[in-house]
């Protein structure tokens, strides 16, 4: 994952593990002969800025192990170019909601884009950002986009284009996060509703 944003992309792609790398600076974005690797696994439902910020406090552990290891003498090895993703810079589309994914790549989307850009859905003709989300058993069939259960216990869970999607945590257009049951609860939502572009 080389360029602007490895760890949400490393998210987003469902990725359950990703790295920590110093290498060497060249001409090219991140393509520097490498110096140090250490693989870190993604936890099932870790947000990107749940990632980030674990990976900060390692990151600094390995560059003051790298530091200590040039002294020494380490042997650069130069990179796979074969083996090269790309992770570019992401802006606001990336993070609507497409209800014709499957619920797994829906849940993977929420993940990677927490906190920012954002997640999200339109719902009554406003933005509905999606903080959390949990793929859940396909039960009733309905298109994509259609909410298949909303009630104040379970809360809002919306049909995908395979399995559906629970909205554990979202954020209506100028309110505060919360809890999808408490969403239902203060808003006229119902099954049948649809989400997504009108």
């Amino acid at each position: 994952y080389r360029g602007a944003a490895p760890i949400i992309w490393a998210v987003v792609n469902g990725e359950t593990e990703t790295g920590l790398t110093t290498f060497l600076l060249d001409g090219r974005i991140d393509a520097g002969s490498i110096l140090l690797q250490r693989p870190v696994a993604v936890g099932p439902d870790e947000t990107a800025g749940e990632l980030e910020l674990r990976l900060r406090t390692m990151g600094a552990d390995l560059v003051l192990e790298t530091v200590d290891r040039l002294e020494r003498g380490i042997h650069p090895q130069p990179q796979d170019e074969a083996a090269v993703t790309r992770a570019r810079k992401l802006g606001r589309e990336d993070g609507r909601l497409d209800w014709a994914l499957s619920a797994e790549r829906l849940r993977n989307q929420v993940r990677g884009m927490n906190p920012v850009p954002g997640a999200f859905t339109e719902w009554s003709g406003a933005v509905l950002k999606v903080h959390r989300a949990a793929a859940v058993d396909a039960g009733i069939g309905a298109a994509p986009g259609t909410i298949v259960a909303a009630d104040g216990r379970d809360g809002l869970v919306v049909a995908t284009g395979t399995g559906n999607l629970r909205l554990e945590q979202v954020q209506p257009a100028g309110g505060k996060a919360m809890d999808g049951s408490a969403f239902v609860r203060g808003h006229a939502v119902a099954a049948g509703n649809r989400l997504g572009p009108a």
